[in-house]
């Protein structure tokens, strides 16, 4: 990443000692309110957005990334001295740590982290849990490039086994009746910070009506494949469109990317928008070749894969797609991300697109900061359901059900097409068999 403001670091480290502070005050404090709302500032230009947690007795606060695919929180540890963090856990300094005698693993987009299962208080703004599981991050794998303090689990804990179940923070919290509902909503304020409230949604969003998307049912968590996705909060995905500000948007379905059975994964970590790479020549028909012809070029980096854009031809047509838009359709509602949103300079020669195409097992799309950035996201245990607060929303449902009606009747066509062709097929096979038989006879009685 380009660091066009150096003084940006600075910032947000004292943004983050601020915040320790904070928490350090909000711990001492006792509170009636059954919701929980916190300034949450971003680390530097990488979009990690963080929460002040407590650990153990006396307390000791680290800064950890909020995390919605995956349920377990974890923390680096002392005893972690490959890849040492600024903030750790040492559960000897803890009046309150139990070691349970279990070692643990959380997948993460760059490797894993395993370490020990620990028992101890937690604190969260004015809200302590006495025996909160986590664990201690003692082995990363490879040379682990992500977040290193650690991360505050917020997945979907619905389809948890037992054993698991007391990594949920939003079931402890509800448990000890520090909230009454289990739900929490993320929101963007500025570039540096955005507002997490746990137990409620923000109030800006109580203001308006918001579509609710139903995560997915049980039989297809099942058949989810990655392990990656296992803990997330999944919704279904059904399109993704261009177009410039000023088409109806109810016309252009016909030139759509369709996604057959897709699923839409909400990720607060993921710095990009992340598809898989089967769509890859689908955006370059759709879009670069039409709107960045000449000027945009794949790069494959360590399997995943991306577009960069020579930075002078970027600039030259830059102002000409200022109107130009994406727009992500899910369960029949249409979310617009406008392109040059999408575009970021990530060095002195090329702007990075921020959707990366990778290898996954499935049709899952990963929807990251760019996402985020646009959009309040509201996620509720209670109810499994996903809401999505913002300007840029369409109703698309007719739309949506006619093109994938159109998509299956072509769909059959293709199908009934191949079919005769198969049947043309054998029967020729079958004539010029029956022919080669006959000739063989014919030259056979002639021989002998």
């Amino acid at each position: 990443m380009v660091d066009d403001e150096p003084q940006k670091r600075d910032n947000a480290q004292s943004s983050t000692e601020k915040m320790i502070q904070e928490a350090k005050k909000n711990a001492k404090e006792t509170t009636t309110e059954k919701y929980l709302t916190l300034n949450v500032p971003y680390e530097d230009n990488e979009d990690y957005i963080l929460c002040p947690v407590g650990f153990g007795t006396p307390v000791n606060f680290a800064p950890l990334q909020i995390e919605t695919t995956s349920y377990k929180t974890w923390v680096s540890s002392v005893l972690n001295e490959d890849n040492p963090s600024i903030f750790s856990y040492n559960l000897k300094d803890s009046k309150t740590g139990k070691e349970s005698g279990n070692w643990d693993t959380v997948v993460d987009e760059e490797g894993t982290i395993s370490g020990n299962v620990i028992y101890d208080k937690v604190y969260i703004g004015k809200y302590k849990i006495d025996k909160f599981k986590f664990i201690e991050g003692v082995e990363y794998e490879d040379e682990f490039r992500d977040f290193k303090n650690g991360k505050l689990g917020l997945g979907n804990c619905h389809y948890a086994d037992k054993e698991d179940k007391e990594y949920c923070l939003l079931q402890r919290l509800k448990d000890n009746g520090s909230i009454d509902r289990r739900l929490f909503s993320l929101r963007e304020l500025s570039d540096t910070h955005g507002e997490l409230v746990i137990g409620d949604i923000s109030l800006k969003s109580k203001e308006k009506d918001y579509p609710l998307h139903s995560v997915v049912n049980e039989d297809i968590y099942n058949d989810i494949e990655d392990d990656v996705f296992k803990m997330s909060w999944l919704t279904k995905i059904s399109h993704i469109l261009f177009r410039n500000t000023g088409e109806n948007i109810k016309k252009i379905f016909d030139n759509n990317i369709h996604i057959e059975n897709g699923l839409a994964s909400f990720d607060s970590s993921c710095h990009y928008i992340e598809a898989p790479y089967s769509y890859i020549n689908d955006f370059e028909d759709q879009m670069f070749d039409v709107y960045y012809d000449n000027v945009c070029r794949k790069v494959n980096r360590d399997g995943t894969y991306m577009f960069l854009c020579d930075i002078q031809r970027y600039n030259k047509i830059k102002d000409r797609n200022k109107n130009l838009t994406m727009i992500i359709v899910i369960d029949g509602y249409g979310y617009e991300i406008p392109m040059n949103n999408l575009f970021e300079k990530t060095s002195a020669d090329d702007y990075e697109f921020f959707v990366h195409f990778k290898d996954f097992e499935q049709d899952v799309w990963n929807l990251g900061h760019p996402f985020f950035h646009q959009y309040t996201i509201i996620f509720d245990q209670d109810n499994q359901e996903i809401g999505i607060d913002g300007d840029l929303i369409y109703s698309l449902q007719d739309e949506t059900e006619a093109s994938i009606k159109r998509e299956k009747s072509g769909s059959w066509w293709k199908v009934i097409l191949w079919v005769l062709f198969g049947l043309i097929l054998l029967i020729g096979l079958f004539l010029l068999a029956r022919k080669l038989g006959i000739d063989k006879r014919i030259s056979g009685g002639v021989e002998f």
